[in-house]
C-alpha cells in the first residue's frame, strides 16, 4: 500500500469518527471552521476592507515591452492586507497570536520549500510552482493558499508570489479586494501587459499577489496555451528564491485546475475533515500526475488537544 493510500484510508476512518460527533460543538484546535470561500461570503457586507489598493506610477512610466517582469521592481500598486479583519477569520498574520496553526504551517511548508529549492529527495522540475487545490468547493483552499504564503514569507531566504488561479470564482481576489485589477488573464490575453503591470506588493516586503484579473469565456484554453506555458517558465526561472503559489480551482468542479495543475511542480490538495468523500479524494488523485509532488493537508480538522496529525505530505 502506497502511502497516499495509506493517507486516504486514515482520512476515511476519520471521517466514519467524526459522523458520530456533534459537528456543531466547538473547536478544541485553533483551526477556523470556514473555508476561505465562505468567509467572502460572510463579509461581503463588512465595511472593513481586508487590503486597500494605492495607486503608484502609471503604467505609461513604466517599460511593458518585456513579460519577463523587468519593472517588477516597481509595481503600479500596492495593497494593504486589514491584519486584524484577516486574523478574525483564522489567517496567520503577524502578531495574530495563533501559535498552533502557524506551528502547523511551518511543517506544512518546511518540504514544500525544500521541494521548491532543489533540496528534497529527488529534483522536481518547476517545484518553485506550487498549486493549492481540492476536490470540491468550499473545502478550503483559499484559506490555505492564503495562510500558506503568509508562512513562507517569514522565511529569511524565500519570497513569495501568490496567485489567483481560480480564474471562474477569484475567491482570493475578493478576499484581498482586488478583484478589479488586471492579472493573470491579462497576462495571458494581451501580450503589452507585462508581469510588473499585475503585480501587486503588500506591507510584507517578501509577499506579493496576482489577481485572477479579467473574466474570459477562454479561461480553459488561456490556461492551456502555449502563453500560459511560457508565462510560468518566466516567472519560476526569473527568482530561484521566489515560491509562487496558486489558488487553483477545484479538481473535481472545473477543467481549469487539471489544465494549471499540469504545469505545476507541486500540488497540495485539501481536504475538509470529516466531509470530503474518500471516492473524491481518490478521483481527484488519479487526475495528477503522479511525477510531481502531492500532498495532502487536512483542513477544519476537530482533533483533540495534543494530536499533531494536521495532514500528510508526500
Amino acid at each position: 500500500m502506497s502511502s497516499i493510500e495509506k493517507a486516504i484510508e486514515r482520512l476515511a476512518k476519520s471521517k466514519s469518527k467524526k459522523n458520530k460527533t456533534n459537528r456543531a460543538t466547538s473547536s478544541e484546535r485553533d483551526v477556523p471552521q470556514e473555508s476561505g470561500e465562505e468567509a467572502i461570503n460572510r463579509l461581503a457586507t463588512s465595511t472593513a476592507p481586508l487590503s486597500k489598493t494605492k495607486h503608484g506610477p502609471s503604467s505609461a512610466d513604466k517599460s511593458s515591452s518585456s513579460r519577463d517582469g523587468s519593472s517588477e521592481s516597481s509595481p503600479s500598486k500596492r495593497i494593504k492586507l486589514d491584519y486584524e479583519s484577516l486574523s478574525k477569520i483564522g489567517y496567520i498574520v503577524p502578531h495574530a497570536g495563533n501559535k498552533q496553526l502557524s506551528e502547523e504551517y511551518r511543517i506544512i511548508k518546511r518540504p514544500i520549500i525544500m521541494n521548491a529549492l532543489g533540496k528534497g529527495a529527488a529534483p522536481i522540475e518547476h517545484g518553485n510552482l506550487v498549486s493549492i487545490s481540492s476536490s470540491l468547493p468550499s473545502e478550503g483552499k483559499t484559506f490555505t493558499a492564503l495562510n500558506l504564503a503568509l508562512s513562507i514569507a517569514t522565511e529569511l531566504d524565500s519570497t513569495v508570489l501568490l496567485i489567483d488561479g481560480d480564474v471562474l470564482r477569484f475567491s482570493l481576489s475578493k478576499l484581498l479586494g482586488i478583484e478589479n485589477e488586471k492579472g493573470l488573464i491579462d497576462l495571458l490575453e494581451d501580450r503589452q501587459c507585462a508581469v510588473g503591470d499585475v503585480i501587486i506588493q503588500t506591507q510584507i516586503p517578501s509577499l506579493k499577489v496576482i489577481s485572477a484579473g479579467n473574466r474570459s469565456e477562454k479561461s480553459t484554453e488561456l490556461l492551456a496555451s502555449k502563453e500560459m506555458e511560457g508565462l510560468l517558465n518566466e516567472i519560476a526561472d526569473r527568482y530561484q528564491d521566489r515560491i509562487i503559489v496558486f489558488d487553483s480551482p477545484p479538481i473535481l468542479a472545473t477543467s481549469e485546475s487539471e489544465v494549471l495543475n499540469q504545469h505545476m511542480g507541486q500540488v497540495l490538495l485539501v481536504v475538509e475533515a470529516g466531509q470530503t468523500p474518500v471516492d473524491a479524494i481518490k478521483d481527484s488523485l488519479t487526475r495528477l500526475d503522479s511525477e510531481k509532488a502531492i500532498g495532502l493537508v487536512l483542513n477544519k480538522s476537530r482533533e483533540v488537544k495534543g494530536s499533531n496529525y494536521y495532514g500528510t505530505y508526500y
